[in-house]
């Protein structure tokens, strides 16, 4: 039974008037839901104060039961978690919210602002040409290299490019008037992996002969180590060419990385579904 469904029926039990009156069951339903839920007792109460012009006589004890603020004040802390590491992590919390349908709501909340202050990564399920499950990214990353400058030209549908816009970048054999087109956007992004709860930042560097450097790290705390694989697409197929792991928050860098098309993946965990990125690096002059 939904909260709105519950407030009806209980507000058909309080109402003086004729008005056709719950049935055993839905009656029973009600009581059920607001004694797991303290925002409808909250509601139950301003109707009973508006009908009676007083509060029920066990509010404060009630609120002493449902004990929803010792929890709510903490609940940030579980945004993104496992259910798993709440239960072993903050084991009072796990034990409330198996009985809070409010405190679940709120948590519900939390999770869908964080998701959105991570830019709402766009992922798309697809089975790579090794036949493995993956989450790849919508859109590509595109990196523009130059004379000691290399920058993000695109970024994949949700990722937060991180700086400010950068001097344009010189493209091989192009005119002056195709090189002011070449505006990059900036040289790094913070993107999240899906509904993991992990988020990362990607950043780009000039080297010397046209080269890239790749820097990855976690913006937020992981228990398992995840694994960064960098693989260059050939016409024959997918070749790996770096591999690294992360295992906090400091960064894995990957140099040396030349003009051509690549993914970038994360495994979290290994026996989950991994997530990658295109990478494509044009050549500069």
């Amino acid at each position: 039974m939904t909260h709105t469904e519950t407030l009806a029926i209980l507000a058909a039990l309080l109402s003086p008037g004729p008005a056709d009156r719950p049935g055993q069951a839905d009656r029973e339903a009600a009581l059920a839901h607001v004694a797991r839920c303290s925002d409808c007792w909250a509601s139950l109460v301003s109707l009973h104060e508006l009908v009676t012009g007083s509060s029920p006589s066990e509010s404060a004890r009630m609120a002493e039961l449902y004990g929803c603020d010792r929890v709510q004040p903490g609940l940030h802390l579980l945004v993104g978690r496992e259910a798993d590491a709440v239960a072993r992590e903050h084991p009072l919390f796990a034990r409330h919210l198996l009985g809070c349908l409010a405190c679940r709501s709120r948590l519900a909340e939390l999770e869908a602002v964080e998701r959105e202050t991570r830019g709402g990564t766009h992922w798309i399920e697809v089975v790579t040409r090794a036949g493995e499950a993956a989450y790849e990214a919508v859109g590509r990353l595109v990196v523009c290299v130059g004379r000691a400058t290399a920058g993000l030209a695109s970024v994949p549908d949700g990722f937060l490019v991180l700086e400010s816009a950068l001097a344009p970048a010189p493209v091989r054999g192009a005119t002056p008037e195709a090189i002011d087109a070449v505006a990059l956007a900036g040289r790094s992004a913070s993107f999240a992996l899906g509904e993991t709860g992990v988020a990362a930042e990607v950043a780009v560097d000039a080297e010397d002969d046209d080269r890239v450097g790749l820097t990855l790290r976690l913006t937020t705390p992981v228990l398992e180590p995840v694994s960064v694989h960098v693989r260059e697409v050939r016409p024959e197929g997918e070749v790996l060419v770096a591999r690294h792991t992360l295992r906090g928050p400091g960064p894995v860098v990957v140099r040396g990385l030349w003009p051509g098309s690549f993914f970038v993946e994360l495994h979290h965990p290994e026996d989950a579904p991994h997530y990658r990125v295109r990478l494509d690096i044009g050549t500069g002059a």
